[in-house]
Protein backbone atom coordinates (compact mmCIF):
# COMPACT_ATOMS: atom_id res chain seq x y z
CA UNK A 1 0.00 0.00 0.00
CA UNK A 2 1.30 3.43 -0.96
CA UNK A 3 2.00 5.69 2.01
CA UNK A 4 2.47 9.46 2.08
CA UNK A 5 5.77 11.22 2.59
CA UNK A 6 5.89 13.82 5.38
CA UNK A 7 5.75 17.45 4.17
CA UNK A 8 6.36 20.23 6.69
CA UNK A 9 3.36 22.31 7.76
CA UNK A 10 0.89 19.64 6.69
CA UNK A 11 1.48 16.85 9.19
CA UNK A 12 0.66 16.95 12.90
CA UNK A 13 2.80 15.43 15.64
CA UNK A 14 1.38 13.69 18.72
CA UNK A 15 3.68 12.51 21.53
CA UNK A 16 3.14 9.93 24.26
CA UNK A 17 4.85 12.28 26.74
CA UNK A 18 2.87 15.46 26.06
CA UNK A 19 1.05 17.29 28.84
CA UNK A 20 -0.26 19.99 26.51
CA UNK A 21 -3.58 18.94 25.01
CA UNK A 22 -2.95 20.08 21.44
CA UNK A 23 -0.92 18.42 18.68
CA UNK A 24 1.92 20.29 17.05
CA UNK A 25 3.38 20.16 13.54
CA UNK A 26 6.57 18.46 12.46
CA UNK A 27 9.27 20.85 11.33
CA UNK A 28 12.66 20.64 9.63
CA UNK A 29 16.00 20.55 11.44
CA UNK A 30 18.25 20.82 8.38
CA UNK A 31 19.61 24.14 7.26
CA UNK A 32 19.75 23.04 3.60
CA UNK A 33 16.91 21.52 1.59
CA UNK A 34 15.64 21.76 -1.97
CA UNK A 35 12.87 19.16 -2.24
CA UNK A 36 9.42 20.60 -1.57
CA UNK A 37 5.84 19.43 -1.50
CA UNK A 38 3.62 22.24 -2.86
CA UNK A 39 5.70 25.31 -2.08
CA UNK A 40 8.96 26.33 -0.47
CA UNK A 41 7.31 26.48 2.94
CA UNK A 42 6.76 22.74 2.76
CA UNK A 43 10.08 20.90 2.48
CA UNK A 44 9.74 17.11 2.40
CA UNK A 45 11.15 15.83 5.69
CA UNK A 46 13.83 13.20 6.29
CA UNK A 47 15.35 11.29 9.20
CA UNK A 48 17.51 14.35 9.88
CA UNK A 49 14.43 16.45 10.58
CA UNK A 50 13.54 15.93 14.22
CA UNK A 51 11.70 19.01 15.39
CA UNK A 52 8.27 20.56 15.94
CA UNK A 53 7.13 24.09 15.21
CA UNK A 54 5.81 24.70 18.76
CA UNK A 55 7.21 23.04 21.88
CA UNK A 56 5.19 20.40 23.67
CA UNK A 57 4.78 20.63 27.43
CA UNK A 58 6.65 17.42 28.29
CA UNK A 59 5.85 15.15 31.22
CA UNK A 60 9.51 14.12 31.65
CA UNK A 61 10.89 17.39 33.12
CA UNK A 62 7.54 18.12 34.80
CA UNK A 63 7.63 14.73 36.48
CA UNK A 64 11.17 15.31 37.76
CA UNK A 65 10.31 18.77 39.08
CA UNK A 66 7.03 17.77 40.72
CA UNK A 67 8.37 14.64 42.36
CA UNK A 68 11.50 16.39 43.67
CA UNK A 69 9.35 19.09 45.26
CA UNK A 70 6.98 16.52 46.76
CA UNK A 71 9.70 14.14 47.95
CA UNK A 72 11.69 16.97 49.54
CA UNK A 73 8.62 18.36 51.29
CA UNK A 74 7.60 14.88 52.46
CA UNK A 75 11.08 14.11 53.78
CA UNK A 76 11.26 17.39 55.69
CA UNK A 77 7.85 16.82 57.30
CA UNK A 78 8.65 13.16 58.01
CA UNK A 79 11.91 14.13 59.68
CA UNK A 80 9.99 16.37 62.09
CA UNK A 81 7.43 13.64 62.80
CA UNK A 82 9.61 10.53 63.11
CA UNK A 83 13.08 11.78 64.07
CA UNK A 84 14.61 14.06 66.67
CA UNK A 85 17.97 15.54 67.59
CA UNK A 86 20.84 15.90 65.10
CA UNK A 87 19.64 13.03 62.89
CA UNK A 88 16.26 14.67 62.54
CA UNK A 89 17.75 18.02 61.63
CA UNK A 90 20.07 16.40 59.08
CA UNK A 91 17.11 14.61 57.48
CA UNK A 92 15.15 17.87 57.50
CA UNK A 93 18.07 19.64 55.80
CA UNK A 94 18.31 16.94 53.14
CA UNK A 95 14.58 17.28 52.49
CA UNK A 96 14.89 21.05 52.21
CA UNK A 97 17.83 20.68 49.79
CA UNK A 98 15.84 18.28 47.61
CA UNK A 99 12.92 20.72 47.66
CA UNK A 100 15.23 23.48 46.43
CA UNK A 101 16.43 21.11 43.72
CA UNK A 102 12.80 20.62 42.76
CA UNK A 103 12.36 24.39 42.50
CA UNK A 104 15.33 24.58 40.15
CA UNK A 105 13.94 21.65 38.12
CA UNK A 106 10.60 23.47 37.96
CA UNK A 107 12.27 26.46 36.32
CA UNK A 108 13.93 24.09 33.86
CA UNK A 109 10.58 22.37 33.15
CA UNK A 110 8.88 25.69 32.46
CA UNK A 111 11.65 26.59 30.01
CA UNK A 112 11.83 23.10 28.49
CA UNK A 113 12.52 22.93 24.77
CA UNK A 114 11.82 19.86 22.68
CA UNK A 115 14.65 20.60 20.25
CA UNK A 116 17.54 18.95 22.11
CA UNK A 117 15.68 15.79 23.19
CA UNK A 118 14.22 15.39 19.71
CA UNK A 119 17.60 15.85 18.04
CA UNK A 120 18.93 13.19 20.39
CA UNK A 121 16.20 10.85 19.23
CA UNK A 122 15.84 8.56 16.24
CA UNK A 123 13.41 7.99 13.39
CA UNK A 124 12.38 4.36 12.95
CA UNK A 125 10.76 2.68 9.94
CA UNK A 126 12.22 5.14 7.45
CA UNK A 127 12.06 4.83 3.65
CA UNK A 128 15.77 4.13 3.34
CA UNK A 129 15.86 3.49 -0.43
CA UNK A 130 14.79 7.07 -1.10
CA UNK A 131 17.28 9.80 -0.20
CA UNK A 132 16.41 13.47 0.04
CA UNK A 133 19.47 15.70 0.28
CA UNK A 134 21.43 12.58 1.21
CA UNK A 135 19.14 11.46 4.07
CA UNK A 136 16.49 8.73 4.17
CA UNK A 137 12.94 9.92 3.64
CA UNK A 138 10.27 9.42 6.28
CA UNK A 139 6.65 8.48 5.68
CA UNK A 140 3.36 8.15 7.47
CA UNK A 141 4.58 4.76 8.74
CA UNK A 142 7.68 6.24 10.41
CA UNK A 143 7.93 6.72 14.19
CA UNK A 144 10.18 9.19 16.03
CA UNK A 145 11.62 8.15 19.39
CA UNK A 146 12.59 11.21 21.44
CA UNK A 147 15.70 11.37 23.60
CA UNK A 148 13.40 11.68 26.63
CA UNK A 149 11.73 8.38 25.60
CA UNK A 150 8.57 9.92 24.20
CA UNK A 151 7.17 8.39 21.00
CA UNK A 152 5.92 10.72 18.25
CA UNK A 153 3.88 9.75 15.21
CA UNK A 154 2.60 11.73 12.20
CA UNK A 155 -1.12 12.57 11.79
CA UNK A 156 -2.71 13.96 8.62
CA UNK A 157 -6.24 14.41 10.06
CA UNK A 158 -6.39 17.32 12.50
CA UNK A 159 -9.47 16.00 14.34
CA UNK A 160 -7.82 12.62 14.96
CA UNK A 161 -4.63 14.35 16.11
CA UNK A 162 -6.59 16.57 18.51
CA UNK A 163 -8.52 13.65 19.99
CA UNK A 164 -5.36 11.60 20.52
CA UNK A 165 -3.44 14.55 21.98
CA UNK A 166 -6.21 15.41 24.44
CA UNK A 167 -6.59 11.82 25.65
CA UNK A 168 -2.83 11.33 26.03
CA UNK A 169 -2.41 14.63 27.87
CA UNK A 170 -5.18 13.67 30.29
CA UNK A 171 -3.53 10.29 31.03
CA UNK A 172 -0.15 11.97 31.53
CA UNK A 173 -1.58 14.55 33.93
CA UNK A 174 -3.11 11.77 36.02
CA UNK A 175 0.20 9.93 36.01
CA UNK A 176 2.05 13.09 37.05
CA UNK A 177 -0.38 13.73 39.91
CA UNK A 178 -0.09 10.13 41.11
CA UNK A 179 3.71 10.32 41.01
CA UNK A 180 3.69 13.53 43.03
CA UNK A 181 1.49 11.94 45.72
CA UNK A 182 3.67 8.82 45.77
CA UNK A 183 6.84 10.90 46.08
CA UNK A 184 5.47 12.90 49.01
CA UNK A 185 4.46 9.68 50.75
CA UNK A 186 7.84 8.08 50.07
CA UNK A 187 9.65 11.09 51.49
CA UNK A 188 7.35 11.31 54.50
CA UNK A 189 7.70 7.65 55.52
CA UNK A 190 11.41 7.36 54.67
CA UNK A 191 12.63 8.54 58.13
CA UNK A 192 10.52 5.85 59.81
CA UNK A 193 12.46 3.21 57.86
CA UNK A 194 15.55 4.03 59.92
CA UNK A 195 14.00 3.13 63.25
CA UNK A 196 16.49 1.00 65.16
CA UNK A 197 19.44 2.19 63.09
CA UNK A 198 21.45 3.22 66.16
CA UNK A 199 21.27 -0.21 67.80
CA UNK A 200 21.81 -2.24 64.62
CA UNK A 201 24.96 -4.24 63.91
CA UNK A 202 27.41 -3.05 61.24
CA UNK A 203 25.76 -5.36 58.71
CA UNK A 204 22.37 -4.13 59.87
CA UNK A 205 23.40 -0.49 59.39
CA UNK A 206 24.59 -1.25 55.85
CA UNK A 207 21.29 -2.95 55.11
CA UNK A 208 19.18 -0.18 56.63
CA UNK A 209 21.17 2.62 55.01
CA UNK A 210 21.31 1.31 51.47
CA UNK A 211 21.11 -2.42 50.92
CA UNK A 212 17.36 -2.63 51.34
CA UNK A 213 16.83 0.17 48.81
CA UNK A 214 19.16 -1.33 46.20
CA UNK A 215 17.36 -4.64 46.60
CA UNK A 216 14.04 -2.77 46.56
CA UNK A 217 14.84 -1.09 43.24
CA UNK A 218 15.59 -4.49 41.73
CA UNK A 219 12.48 -6.12 43.20
CA UNK A 220 10.08 -3.35 42.22
CA UNK A 221 11.66 -3.07 38.76
CA UNK A 222 10.93 -6.74 38.25
CA UNK A 223 7.34 -6.36 39.43
CA UNK A 224 6.75 -3.31 37.22
CA UNK A 225 8.37 -5.08 34.25
CA UNK A 226 5.97 -8.00 34.67
CA UNK A 227 3.03 -5.63 35.19
CA UNK A 228 3.80 -3.62 32.03
CA UNK A 229 4.39 -6.80 30.08
CA UNK A 230 1.07 -8.21 31.26
CA UNK A 231 -0.78 -5.05 30.24
CA UNK A 232 0.82 -5.01 26.80
CA UNK A 233 0.12 -8.69 26.27
CA UNK A 234 -3.49 -8.12 27.25
CA UNK A 235 -3.86 -5.22 24.83
CA UNK A 236 -2.14 -7.11 22.02
CA UNK A 237 -4.17 -10.26 22.61
CA UNK A 238 -7.62 -9.12 23.70
CA UNK A 239 -7.74 -5.31 23.55
CA UNK A 240 -8.80 -2.74 20.98
CA UNK A 241 -5.25 -2.65 19.58
CA UNK A 242 -4.89 -6.40 19.08
CA UNK A 243 -4.43 -5.85 15.32
CA UNK A 244 -2.94 -2.36 15.48
CA UNK A 245 0.31 -2.06 13.54
CA UNK A 246 1.55 1.02 15.41
CA UNK A 247 1.08 -0.63 18.81
CA UNK A 248 2.88 -3.76 17.66
CA UNK A 249 5.78 -1.70 16.32
CA UNK A 250 6.12 0.33 19.52
CA UNK A 251 6.31 -2.85 21.57
CA UNK A 252 8.39 -5.09 19.33
CA UNK A 253 10.21 -3.28 16.53
CA UNK A 254 13.98 -2.74 16.62
CA UNK A 255 16.55 -1.64 14.05
CA UNK A 256 20.29 -1.45 13.59
CA UNK A 257 21.81 2.03 13.64
CA UNK A 258 25.38 3.21 13.19
CA UNK A 259 26.61 5.29 16.10
CA UNK A 260 28.00 8.48 14.48
CA UNK A 261 30.67 8.86 17.19
CA UNK A 262 31.99 5.30 17.39
CA UNK A 263 30.99 3.96 13.99
CA UNK A 264 29.67 0.81 15.67
CA UNK A 265 26.36 -0.77 14.78
CA UNK A 266 23.84 -0.67 17.64
CA UNK A 267 20.41 -2.26 17.84
CA UNK A 268 17.75 0.09 19.19
CA UNK A 269 14.06 -0.40 19.80
CA UNK A 270 11.16 2.02 19.72
CA UNK A 271 9.64 1.41 23.14
CA UNK A 272 10.07 -2.19 24.21
CA UNK A 273 9.47 -3.24 27.80
CA UNK A 274 12.64 -2.83 29.86
CA UNK A 275 13.50 -4.65 33.07
CA UNK A 276 15.81 -2.03 34.58
CA UNK A 277 14.77 1.34 33.26
CA UNK A 278 16.44 4.57 34.34
CA UNK A 279 14.93 6.06 37.53
CA UNK A 280 12.55 8.89 36.67
CA UNK A 281 11.73 10.23 40.15
CA UNK A 282 13.44 10.35 43.57
CA UNK A 283 11.30 7.69 45.23
CA UNK A 284 12.63 5.17 42.66
CA UNK A 285 15.84 5.26 44.73
CA UNK A 286 14.09 4.48 48.02
CA UNK A 287 11.88 1.57 47.02
CA UNK A 288 12.07 -0.50 50.18
CA UNK A 289 12.54 -4.23 49.62
CA UNK A 290 10.98 -4.80 53.04
CA UNK A 291 7.68 -3.77 51.51
CA UNK A 292 7.84 -7.24 49.96
CA UNK A 293 10.22 -9.24 52.14
CA UNK A 294 11.58 -8.73 55.61
CA UNK A 295 15.06 -9.62 56.74
CA UNK A 296 15.19 -10.26 60.46
CA UNK A 297 18.21 -11.16 62.59
CA UNK A 298 17.83 -14.42 64.44
CA UNK A 299 19.96 -15.64 67.34
CA UNK A 300 23.63 -15.81 66.42
CA UNK A 301 25.02 -14.51 63.13
CA UNK A 302 22.09 -15.63 60.99
CA UNK A 303 19.45 -13.52 59.28
CA UNK A 304 16.06 -14.87 58.36
CA UNK A 305 14.30 -13.84 55.15
CA UNK A 306 10.52 -13.94 55.43
CA UNK A 307 8.36 -13.40 52.38
CA UNK A 308 5.28 -12.10 54.20
CA UNK A 309 5.30 -10.06 57.40
CA UNK A 310 2.69 -7.89 59.03
CA UNK A 311 5.27 -5.17 59.49
CA UNK A 312 5.74 -4.77 55.75
CA UNK A 313 3.61 -2.66 53.49
CA UNK A 314 2.48 -5.80 51.66
CA UNK A 315 1.23 -7.09 55.00
CA UNK A 316 -0.49 -3.80 55.74
CA UNK A 317 -2.52 -4.12 52.56
CA UNK A 318 -4.01 -7.33 53.90
CA UNK A 319 -4.26 -5.86 57.40
CA UNK A 320 -6.46 -3.01 56.22
CA UNK A 321 -9.43 -5.35 56.59
CA UNK A 322 -8.32 -6.41 60.08
CA UNK A 323 -7.64 -2.80 61.10
CA UNK A 324 -11.09 -1.81 59.94
CA UNK A 325 -12.66 -4.68 61.89
CA UNK A 326 -10.88 -3.63 65.09
CA UNK A 327 -11.88 0.00 64.59
CA UNK A 328 -15.53 -0.91 63.96
CA UNK A 329 -15.56 -3.02 67.13
CA UNK A 330 -14.07 -0.16 69.17
CA UNK A 331 -16.60 2.30 67.80
CA UNK A 332 -19.48 -0.10 68.50
CA UNK A 333 -18.32 -0.61 72.09
CA UNK A 334 -18.07 3.14 72.53
CA UNK A 335 -21.63 3.60 71.27
CA UNK A 336 -22.95 0.79 73.47
CA UNK A 337 -21.38 2.32 76.55
CA UNK A 338 -22.72 5.75 75.65
CA UNK A 339 -26.16 4.11 75.65
CA UNK A 340 -25.56 3.03 79.26
CA UNK A 341 -24.44 6.46 80.39
CA UNK A 342 -26.63 7.88 83.20
CA UNK A 343 -28.09 4.54 84.30
CA UNK A 344 -27.89 3.81 88.05
CA UNK A 345 -26.77 0.54 89.64
CA UNK A 346 -30.29 -0.96 89.71
CA UNK A 347 -30.92 -0.11 86.09
CA UNK A 348 -27.53 -1.51 85.04
CA UNK A 349 -28.24 -4.72 86.95
CA UNK A 350 -31.37 -5.45 84.86
CA UNK A 351 -30.24 -3.95 81.54
CA UNK A 352 -29.63 -6.74 78.95
CA UNK A 353 -26.80 -4.83 77.21
CA UNK A 354 -25.03 -4.15 80.53
CA UNK A 355 -25.30 -7.81 81.48
CA UNK A 356 -23.91 -8.91 78.11
CA UNK A 357 -21.00 -6.48 78.33
CA UNK A 358 -20.25 -7.70 81.87
CA UNK A 359 -20.11 -11.29 80.61
CA UNK A 360 -17.74 -10.19 77.81
CA UNK A 361 -15.63 -8.28 80.32
CA UNK A 362 -15.39 -11.29 82.66
CA UNK A 363 -14.45 -13.59 79.77
CA UNK A 364 -11.44 -11.42 78.94
CA UNK A 365 -12.76 -9.81 75.77
CA UNK A 366 -11.90 -6.28 76.92
CA UNK A 367 -8.65 -6.53 78.96
CA UNK A 368 -7.79 -2.82 78.67
CA UNK A 369 -11.19 -1.83 80.01
CA UNK A 370 -10.90 -4.32 82.86
CA UNK A 371 -7.43 -3.08 83.83
CA UNK A 372 -8.59 0.54 83.76
CA UNK A 373 -11.71 -0.08 85.88
CA UNK A 374 -11.19 1.55 89.29
CA UNK A 375 -14.18 -0.20 90.86
CA UNK A 376 -14.37 -3.45 88.95
CA UNK A 377 -17.09 -5.84 90.06
CA UNK A 378 -17.38 -9.23 88.34
CA UNK A 379 -20.91 -9.71 89.71
CA UNK A 380 -22.59 -6.61 88.33
CA UNK A 381 -22.00 -3.54 86.19
CA UNK A 382 -21.75 -0.21 87.96
CA UNK A 383 -21.66 3.41 86.73
CA UNK A 384 -17.95 3.72 87.48
CA UNK A 385 -17.19 0.76 85.21
CA UNK A 386 -19.27 2.33 82.44
CA UNK A 387 -17.37 5.64 82.74
CA UNK A 388 -13.99 3.86 82.70
CA UNK A 389 -15.10 1.77 79.72
CA UNK A 390 -16.19 4.84 77.79
CA UNK A 391 -12.78 6.45 78.37
CA UNK A 392 -10.92 3.32 77.22
CA UNK A 393 -13.22 2.79 74.22
CA UNK A 394 -12.81 6.41 73.09
CA UNK A 395 -9.02 6.10 73.33
CA UNK A 396 -9.01 2.75 71.51
CA UNK A 397 -11.25 4.17 68.77
CA UNK A 398 -8.82 7.01 68.16
CA UNK A 399 -5.82 4.66 68.13
CA UNK A 400 -7.50 2.10 65.88
CA UNK A 401 -8.50 4.87 63.46
CA UNK A 402 -4.86 5.98 63.32
CA UNK A 403 -3.79 2.39 62.67
CA UNK A 404 -6.40 1.97 59.95
CA UNK A 405 -5.40 5.25 58.36
CA UNK A 406 -1.68 4.42 58.47
CA UNK A 407 -2.19 0.95 57.01
CA UNK A 408 -4.51 2.30 54.32
CA UNK A 409 -2.15 5.13 53.34
CA UNK A 410 0.90 2.89 53.16
CA UNK A 411 -1.05 0.25 51.27
CA UNK A 412 -2.21 2.83 48.74
CA UNK A 413 1.33 4.21 48.44
CA UNK A 414 2.50 0.68 47.67
CA UNK A 415 -0.02 0.42 44.83
CA UNK A 416 0.27 3.99 43.47
CA UNK A 417 3.35 3.40 41.24
CA UNK A 418 1.47 0.61 39.48
CA UNK A 419 -1.55 2.88 39.01
CA UNK A 420 0.80 5.42 37.40
CA UNK A 421 2.04 2.68 35.07
CA UNK A 422 -1.54 2.02 33.98
CA UNK A 423 -1.98 5.63 32.85
CA UNK A 424 1.41 5.60 31.11
CA UNK A 425 0.55 2.42 29.21
CA UNK A 426 -2.90 3.68 28.29
CA UNK A 427 -1.34 6.81 26.77
CA UNK A 428 0.57 4.53 24.37
CA UNK A 429 -2.69 2.79 23.49
CA UNK A 430 -4.28 6.19 22.78
CA UNK A 431 -1.49 7.00 20.32
CA UNK A 432 -1.91 3.68 18.50
CA UNK A 433 -5.70 4.05 18.31
CA UNK A 434 -5.27 7.64 17.15
CA UNK A 435 -3.06 6.47 14.29
CA UNK A 436 -5.74 4.00 13.20
CA UNK A 437 -8.39 6.75 13.36
CA UNK A 438 -6.15 9.07 11.34
CA UNK A 439 -5.67 6.48 8.60
CA UNK A 440 -9.42 5.93 8.43
CA UNK A 441 -10.15 9.68 8.26
CA UNK A 442 -7.36 10.58 5.82
CA UNK A 443 -6.46 7.41 3.91
CA UNK A 444 -4.70 9.30 1.12
CA UNK A 445 -2.59 11.62 3.30
CA UNK A 446 -0.69 13.80 0.84
CA UNK A 447 -0.36 13.63 -2.94
CA UNK A 448 3.30 12.61 -2.60
CA UNK A 449 3.40 8.90 -1.78
CA UNK A 450 5.89 6.05 -1.50
CA UNK A 451 4.92 2.68 -2.93
CA UNK A 452 7.33 0.96 -0.51
CA UNK A 453 7.12 3.05 2.65
CA UNK A 454 9.51 1.03 4.81
CA UNK A 455 12.72 -0.57 3.48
Amino acid sequence: MAVSYIPEDKVFAVCTFQLSSAPQKFSHSRSTFNVYYENKKQPVLTVEDKNVKVEFTCKSPANLAGTLLAFGAGLAVGALVFLSGPVGWIAFGVGAAIFVGGAVATIAAVNHKCTNPLNGGQWFLAHNSVKINGASAITRSSILKCGNSGVLTPFFDEASANAAAQSIASKNKWELGINVVASFGAGFFLPSAFTGFGTATVAGKVWLAGGRFIAGFAVFSGINYAFRGGMRWGHETFGDVSDNTTYDQMNNHSEDFVDPQTGKVEQRDIDQNSLLGAPSKPDDFVQDSEDIIQIKKESGPWYKITSYKKGTVAGKITNIVESRRVHVNNVNLQRQLEGLDGLNRQQLRTNPLARQLLNDLNSGRYPEWRNAATHYNSGRMNPSMVDDGRTVAASNSRNSLKSLTSNSVQGVLFLIPFIGTIFSEEARVDLAQGMAADLAAEPNGSKLVAKTPVD
